[in-house]
């Protein structure tokens, strides 16, 4: 996924080493353009357990940049309407994070965008909450171009006294500590136009989220792969093929290799990588020969099993088992 909003945050910080403490990343200086979805989050609780949430969000508040990934911004910047550019932006957000979604929704007087989690985030909530719906308000303001006094905000963010003076210098009233995170508007804003709407931007817009759709959707295929692949072997003993869960999924072999593929991994490689992690469950239970292993795992000799074995650990099957008895 793009670099999006841990850019500019780490900028701010002078990309520190820290940040890639607990990531997949290597090296040090500036982080790469695009980064995992993984290491996204594990950044931001290093933002976060080294006490850098209130400053991050000041700063947030304070720059004129679009603090967000180009997609959104061109979304934001190019809409047609504001109705057009939040419904887009709680699609992209949606299709390019697992850790929260925004929904938004309208009554005939009021709208608002809910922020929900997808995963458990705990404290982290707040922060990320936040930083969301900060880019919702930027998203109004640029089509307003106007007193936001109408403007209603809800935080689940610990009560922080300058960062409620930041939102009431722009006219929005804030209640922080709650127990939901929302920002509404009238209505009637919705319908107002975007006097820098330009429609060969906005094609290109639309063009990006349908990639990042298609994006998640093979996201989520290589998740249920996982899970079938770990399944059969689990209750079977059995490596799927291929070819039997493209017939599942009712694609074509060829088809179903091209979407994972394009997740950054291949089918045989996320088959290696349950069957390791089947493998290393059973090692650890004494009571299992090292052939029940093999054979409970999928091999058809010990011959396989302890190359695969050799190659996952650098070392044979028995050895790993004697290391394990003796700890």
């Amino acid at each position: 996924m793009p670099l999006g909003v841990i850019g500019p945050f780490s900028q701010w910080l002078g990309w520190p080493d820290w940040l890639r403490e607990g990531t997949s990343i290597p090296g040090c200086g500036k982080l790469p353009q695009r980064i995992s979805m993984a290491d996204d989050i594990t950044i931001t609780a290093n933002f976060l357990e080294r006490g850098h949430g209130p400053e991050l969000i000041r700063k947030t508040l304070q720059t004129n940049r679009l603090i967000t990934g180009p997609t959104a911004s061109i979304i934001i910047r190019n809409a047609p309407t504001l109705e057009q550019a939040l419904i887009h932006l709680t699609s992209l957000i949606e299709a390019t994070n697992m850790n929260v979604s925004l929904q938004f929704a309208a009554t005939v007087r009021r709208a608002e965008v809910n922020v929900v989690q997808k995963l458990p985030l705990g404290p982290m909530l707040d922060f990320v909450a936040a930083i969301r719906l900060i880019l919702v308000m930027r998203t109004i303001e640029w089509f307003l171009l106007a007193d936001l006094q109408p403007v209603g905000l809800t935080l689940s963010l610990p009560y922080d006294q300058s960062i409620e003076g930041l939102f009431r210098e722009k006219g929005v009233k804030v209640e922080m500590g709650a127990d939901h995170n929302r920002i509404s508007f009238p209505s009637e804003w919705r319908e107002t136009s975007n006097s820098d709407y330009d429609a060969s931007l906005w094609y290109t817009a639309l063009l990006r989220l349908k990639k990042a759709d298609e994006i998640k959707g093979n996201r989520e295929l290589a998740a249920r792969l996982r899970g079938q692949v770990a399944t059969s072997l689990a209750s079977q003993g059995k490596v799927l093929r291929l070819k039997e869960i493209a017939v599942r999924e009712g694609v074509t072999v060829r088809t179903l290799a091209r979407r994972l593929s394009a997740t950054g991994i291949k089918f045989q490689e996320l088959v290696d990588q349950e069957r390791r992690q089947f493998v290393d469950g059973l090692m650890a239970d004494a009571s299992l020969t090292l052939a029940d292993v093999a054979s409970m795992s999928g091999f058809s000799n010990s011959s396989s099993f302890g190359r695969a074995f050799q190659q996952w650990h650098g070392q044979s099957p028995g050895a790993y088992r004697d290391a394990l008895n003796r700890h």
